[in-house]
């Protein structure tokens, strides 16, 4: 069991890279679905948010490693995400009323929630420096949450910014790789660099620490 997470734990940006493929041909071919064409850069990042968000706090939770206040964390975080995703896509695919503004209330009430707990567990966090190092990159990915969801909010707020009031009655959710979007794919593109950055480092870690048992 250890030894399957510790695998998915460290094959993640190859996860992360092959959706981000998945989601740039579908959302830029005939068939694609709400939302609009979508550049590299925020193809890269809608992957990470679906894998890394939704689904790899659970490899952590489920992970004998991995310290009890940090499952908590994940648990305060799953169910945050899980009761606005599904939320999410049937205002964006079905009802057509989803608004970036809904997911910067959202995610300024997850940031909270999330500090809190960290903060609750602040001796907890500190005493991370003598665990284990599968512990120690258990409480950097807490961080990096926190991290990548202060830059969601960057990114909604300058999406509302740039988007045209007719791009959002047609329901234009993604930037794209016209010039308009410049700046936000930029932005975009720095901090999916460090977002990936910090999972290859992780997985490298892991591996690198299997490979020494």
């Amino acid at each position: 069991m250890t030894l399957t997470l510790n695998t998915l734990i460290i094959l993640w940006p190859l996860f992360v890279s092959l959706m981000a493929r998945v989601f740039h041909r579908k959302q830029n071919s005939s068939k694609a679905w709400t939302g609009g064409p979508i550049s590299w850069p925020k193809s890269f990042w809608l992957s990470y948010t679906v894998l890394t968000w939704f689904l790899l706090p659970f490899l952590f939770l489920l992970h004998p490693e991995t310290p009890g206040f940090l499952k908590l964390y994940f648990i305060g975080h799953l169910l945050s995400w899980w009761i606005r995703g599904p939320l999410e896509l049937i205002m964006i695919y079905k009802w057509l009323c989803w608004t970036p503004r809904y997911g910067i209330g959202h995610d300024l009430f997850h940031i909270g929630l999330c500090l809190s707990i960290l903060l609750s567990q602040a001796q907890e966090f500190k005493d991370l420096l003598q665990a284990s190092l599968f512990a120690q990159w258990a409480g950097i990915f807490a961080l990096m949450i926190i991290f990548t969801t202060v830059a969601e909010i960057l990114f909604a707020v300058l999406f509302l910014k740039f988007r045209s009031s007719y791009e959002a009655k047609e329901n234009i959710y993604f930037a794209s790789k016209d010039p308009k979007w410049k700046l936000i794919n930029r932005v975009t593109l720095t901090v999916v660099i460090i977002a990936m950055s910090h999972l290859t480092l992780q997985s490298l870690c892991l591996a690198k620490s299997l490979l020494n048992q």
